[in-house]
């Protein structure tokens, strides 16, 4: 017999590696996507549906958030190197096909330095330093310094400026610290400031201009990095600046103002007419006659510094870059002026001719909200949250390697693991269906054997009639029917149909609690049972009438044996092989629940937790119900065929 199981079990294997690859193809591989589907963009991640810019990117990093969840994208914390000179396509526009991917960091890039000997310095989103060479290798690398427990904000890397031999790192806590640029070490830091900085810029004989979320630009010490002058004035997150030709530092942000300050002093020299939208970010050009902004507007600003004084200038007579479709971050000048590089949230990097006007390039999808695009070269560096395509068998692998722990990953609508929900609804369902399945066996075997003794009887007659009457009637139908007679106030109220408790029943008494859980479940489980008397039946039925005209039993008749022992021991026995086959059935539905019946009756096992992941395309709930179903599908055979030899010493002796 064990070496029977043996392989019964090995040859297991391949079938379920056939299930789960099933269960994989459902969702990987189904037209459209289907995790986009779910946030009701059609399969698209580009549609907004009218939604705000906020409702889209919190929709946006979702449908990521879920991707990666069912193993089809990962996070691709790299930076992207661009080829600055691309040839013009059809119209005038082309798109960058494919980028050099430098670096494998911990985290994703939001904050770049290009060195003028080529590399890039690079802080990530958890406050670590790397230096990158042209070629992408790590020359030095500072990882986030460890927090207190509970220390907030985190520390990540806002801003990042060269400053002849060493780097200048502003984070996410408002920290300024200054970095050896050949080895990394920390040479000076200031304190933390609480709100981050989000640029930085070297001022000669001044020191070093921080722009502050607090909507404070600061002067700080070149050596201790301990601010020293602070200028007031902007209403809001300062997120930009630049130094103007004749030395004025330019600050703009959150209340859309473009400000000049005198460095020297602090006072506030020029205040511009405010722009339609928040200013995210400056660029001044390298022979400084044109300072490029980036709005949240969603449009690029070209103002022209040329002969004008700074006062006069009207940001709404700017020069106007349109073409993203979400608000522009960041932008970078290349070394000679003619191009200008844009990357914005709607996950794009654009390159244009600034002479023209018209948009010369644009980065495929790269997956993630773009931070910073620097230019060095003949290169575009862009730093973005950004994600890669899993390959389909490095996926399916990954799922493979998930199920055979069990692990089915987090439920989409609660974020709770699914193997615990499944813990919650399963005894349940088990408890449920072994109640129902006994009634079923208790009145099924014996009405089906008595009808098949008493063949063409009144008995045979009335019970098959009855039954099948039953058979017939819809269970929705019997349930709401006996819901409206037995347990509502306008007429019986007699019996409880919500739940399979009620509320405050561990303070009961055992006898109480038994009642209490006894009468919970005679709605769900009459309507459970009703149906299964007459195939059951049916079945004992006709087994039992093949087995009665068999030559033993007419044998055992002719020696002079009771009837009942005639019946049960010799007859019944034999027609079991019938009855044991339905055996493998009873466990995946026991898995599988009464989603009707759990449904109607505020029942929470598994019918109940799989109808709703599948209203809610929770992925991962689905996967994990359909895997279970199907493997104790498999055992539920393996059962029955271990019955056999029970009920028939011949199949045990084969």
């Amino acid at each position: 017999m064990l070496p029977y199981v043996l392989k019964r079990l090995l040859a297991m294997i391949p079938t379920l590696l056939g299930i789960t690859f099933v269960t994989f193809l459902m969702v990987n591989l189904a037209p459209g996507d289907p995790v986009a589907t779910q946030f009701g963009q059609g399969g698209g991640e580009g549609s907004t549906g009218g939604d705000g810019a906020g409702a889209r990117d919190r929709r946006g990093d979702t449908i990521k958030a879920k991707k990666k969840l069912l193993g089809m994208v990962r996070e691709d914390p790299t930076v992207h190197a661009w080829p600055l000179d691309v040839p013009p396509g059809e119209g005038g526009a082309t798109s960058w096909t494919r980028s050099t991917r430098l670096g494998e960091l911990p985290a994703w890039a939001q904050a770049l330095a290009v060195l003028p000997g080529g590399g890039v310095v690079v802080g990530d989103a958890q406050g670590g330093v790397w230096r990158l060479d042209a070629q992408g290798e790590v020359a030095w690398g500072v990882a986030a310094a460890q927090e207190p427990a509970g220390a907030t904000p985190p520390r990540g890397v806002r801003a990042l400026v060269v400053d002849g031999d060493s780097v200048l790192v502003g984070d996410q806590a408002g920290r300024l610290s200054r970095r050896d640029l050949a080895t990394g070490a920390l040479l000076a830091e200031g304190p933390a400031l609480g709100r981050a900085l989000r640029d930085l810029v070297v001022v000669p004989g001044a020191g070093i201009a921080s722009a502050g979320e607090d909507g404070m630009v600061r002067l700080h010490d070149p050596a201790g990095l301990a601010p020293q002058l602070v200028l007031e004035g902007h209403r809001g997150a300062v997120h930009a600046l630049a130094l103007s030709p004749n030395g004025l530092l330019l600050s703009g942000g959150y209340d859309r103002a473009l400000r000049a300050w005198d460095p020297g002093t602090g006072a506030l020299a020029v205040e511009l007419p405010p722009l339609p939208q928040a200013i995210n970010d400056l660029a001044l050009s390298p022979a400084g006659d044109r300072l490029a902004l980036a709005g949240d507007d969603r449009k690029v600003r070209i103002l022209s510094l040329d002969d004008a004084p700074l006062a006069t200038l009207d940001p709404g007579a700017a020069r106007v870059l349109a073409g993203h479709h979400l608000a522009v971050t960041s932008v970078a000048w290349s070394d000679d002026g003619r191009y200008l590089v844009s990357g914005s949230e709607d996950e794009s990097a654009r390159l244009w001719d600034v002479a023209s006007g018209s948009q010369r390039a644009a980065t495929p999808d790269i997956g993630g909200e773009l931070r910073q695009v620097a230019v060095a070269g003949d290169r575009v560096y862009t730093a973005a949250r950004s994600w890669r395509t899993v390959p389909v068998w490095r996926r399916y692998v990954s799922w493979l390697w998930r199920t055979a722990r069990l692990d089915f990953d987090r439920s989409f609508v609660d974020d709770r693991p699914v193997i615990d929900k499944i813990a919650e609804a399963l005894p349940v369902t088990v408890g449920l269906n072994l109640v129902a399945i006994g009634i079923i066996y208790a009145v099924s075997v014996p009405v089906g054997v008595l009808a098949a003794v008493r063949r063409g009887g009144p008995f045979d007659q009335v019970s098959g009639l009855v039954l099948f009457l039953l058979y017939s009637v819809p269970n929705f139908w019997l349930a709401t029917l006996l819901i409206m007679a037995l347990s509502s106030e306008k007429t019986l109220d007699l019996l409880p149909s919500v739940g399979l408790y009620s509320a405050g029943h561990e303070d009961l008494s055992y006898l109480s609690w038994l009642w209490d859980r006894i009468s919970h479940l005679v709605l769900p489980v009459t309507v459970m049972v009703y149906g299964g008397f007459a195939s059951l039946s049916r079945y004992v039925r006709s087994s039992m009438l093949d087995t009665i005209q068999e030559d033993y039993v007419r044998t055992a008749r002719a020696k002079g044996l009771p009837e009942y022992l005639v019946v049960t021991k010799h007859a019944f026995r034999n027609s079991l092989i019938t009855v044991v086959t339905l055996v493998a059935s009873l466990l995946p539905a026991m898995i599988g629940g009464s989603v009707i019946v759990e449904y109607i009756f505020s029942i929470e096992g598994m019918g109940r937790l799989g109808f709703n992941a599948i209203l809610a395309r929770d992925y991962p709930v689905i996967m994990a119900i359909t895997t279970f179903s199907a493997v104790l599908t498999l055992l539920g055979i393996l059962l029955s065929d271990l019955l056999y030899s029970v009920v028939d010493p011949r199949v045990r002796t084969e």
